[in-house]
């Protein structure tokens, strides 16, 4: 069947033979008809006419301006002789389509047909021409056309590929973004595969496996594998937005219609689960179809997840141990930004140790380096305080007047024990205010304790030692805490009869 289209796109009726010159240009005949003649014998071909024509077989054309053909006349260098036209057809149905082109009894490959479908597709397609057999309509050759790739009333060339079998279809709709890429791993890519781009080769860009547990494989994630399989150092085709179908990488077991898709921590690896630091977090795509064969599908759509310092409002690059975020509004435009505690604070911030109890009491201080923990005033003595040590400011002196708690002599009290958060010294133990007299009977021995043992920073109140304005001290004794670390305070009495002397609180000096 010949068909034939003018340099105007007019299509005449088949069977009429036209000459047209290098340019395009119709060459008329002589007297003015409108073709050289008309098409008696069958001819199958272009070139089946194209070589009567040359051999001068007029017997296979008959007209009033064709007798005798000579083809030196009628074809200059560079002419145009036929051209064969695409037969058109429209399709009806939806998804499994149907048509009808007049002559077509087989299909044979590299058949082509421009085909106008009324209606667009829901799902995976196929079209049936003249009841030959129902043929899958791929997009391009990677697999059959997804949702959507087919428009109501859109026109596609449909060519017939005898090796798969299938219509090859141009013109698909643009719902789906493809990359044509080259594989620049060392092992095969496989089809839903998450890639990285690693450079680019010629015109087209490299990719390798992609994996979230390194900024480099991960932050230039581009799309995932489209092609059934990429060799190492060949070229296939990435999806980088739209559906990918017939994967069997979705099992049920795993995946749920719905789920997330998240890029994995093994190179080519994808993942329900959401990745937190120090795994980078790279979203894939979502599930709309798990399946324990090979129907999965998966729109994919890759968004990374920034890290701080990429932030475009962030000055984060080069943090060092301890350093904390700030909002620094001074600069324009204003910034967050990374700094010490000290820097932030223009100064080194001390340790304050704060002293809370079950009765009124009172918070312990830490004034120019000096700790002051008063003693518990409810008449139970030591044994219901609770320490707690945390950083904070400087904090003004305190002006609460502690008041002092008398022992029953033969008495032994101690505090709770507070775990050090970090290596401390305590030095320079004062014993304040002490208020009443030491019985003559014993002694009054205040002890720092590390671990439940007794320490070198002691202060003894001497049996029968009268009150003194001046406290009583220890300055040659430090005891250093760790991490960890259990600190206590005992305080015995041993005086015999009497009530030993009350003291308002103790005061150390503490290096942290």
């Amino acid at each position: 069947m010949i068909q034939v289209i003018s340099s105007n796109g007019t299509q005449y009726n088949t069977g009429k033979i036209f000459i047209f010159d290098k340019y395009g240009k119709l060459k008329s005949p002589s007297g003015g008809s409108a073709s050289w003649g008309t098409i008696t014998g069958t001819l199958s071909s272009q070139t089946d006419l194209q070589n009567a024509l040359n051999a001068k077989q007029d017997t296979l054309v008959s007209g009033t301006n064709i007798k005798t053909i000579n083809t030196n006349s009628l074809l200059g260098s560079g002419d145009l002789t036929i051209i064969e036209g695409i037969p058109k057809t429209t399709a009806s149905g939806t998804d499994t389509y149907t048509a009808t082109v007049s002559g077509v009894t087989a299909y044979n490959d590299g058949d082509a047909y421009l085909v106008r479908f009324t209606n667009g597709n829901t799902t995976e397609s196929t079209l049936n021409i003249n009841l030959l057999g129902a043929v899958t309509l791929y997009r391009n050759n990677d697999g059959p056309v997804v949702p959507g790739d087919i428009l109501d009333g859109a026109e596609m060339l449909c060519v017939y590929n005898a090796a798969t079998p299938s219509f090859q279809c141009i013109g698909t709709s643009p719902n789906t973004m493809l990359t044509y890429v080259t594989n620049d791993d060392t092992v095969t890519i496989t089809k839903g595969q998450p890639v990285y781009a690693s450079g680019g080769v010629g015109d087209r860009l490299k990719v390798k496996l992609a994996y979230n547990t390194t900024d480099a494989t991960s932050a230039q994630t581009i799309g995932l594998v489209f092609s059934n399989s990429i060799a190492a150092g060949q070229q296939g085709i990435i999806i980088t937005q739209g559906l990918l179908t017939g994967l069997s990488i979705l099992p049920t077991s795993t995946w749920a219609d719905s789920d997330p898709v998240y890029l994995g921590p093994t190179a080519g690896t994808i993942t329900p689960t959401k990745p937190y630091a120090p795994n980078h977090l790279v979203y894939l795509g979502f599930v709309t179809t798990a399946s324990n064969g090979s129907a999965g599908r998966l729109y994919v759509r890759v968004q990374n997840g920034y890290e701080l310092d990429e932030l475009h409002n962030v000055q984060a690059q080069t943090p060092t141990l301890k350093d904390t975020l700030y909002y620094d509004n001074t600069v324009s435009p204003a910034q967050w930004k990374t700094a010490s505690i000290d820097t932030i604070l223009g100064y080194t911030p001390q340790e304050q140790l704060t002293l809370t109890t079950t009765g009124t009491s009172g918070a312990a201080t830490l004034v120019g380096g000096t700790l002051n923990i008063p003693q518990y005033s409810g008449g139970s003595g030591l044994t219901n305080q609770i320490w707690n040590f945390q950083t904070a400011n400087v904090i003004a002196a305190s002006t609460t007047t502690w008041i002092g708690v008398g022992m029953t002599a033969g008495s032994n009290e101690q505090t709770s024990t507070v775990i050090i958060p970090h290596t401390m010294t305590l030095t320079n133990m004062y014993l304040m205010h002490y208020t009443l007299t030491q019985p003559a009977t014993g002694s009054q021995v205040i002890t720092v304790r590390k671990n439940a043992v007794d320490t070198a920073l002691v202060i003894t109140i001497a049996a029968g030692a009268a009150p003194t304005a001046t406290p009583y001290s220890n300055t040659s004794n430090p005891v250093t805490f760790v991490a960890g670390d259990k600190l206590s305070i005992r305080r015995v009495n041993n005086a015999t009869g009497g009530s030993g002397g009350a003291f308002n609180g103790l005061s150390f000096t503490i290096t942290a």
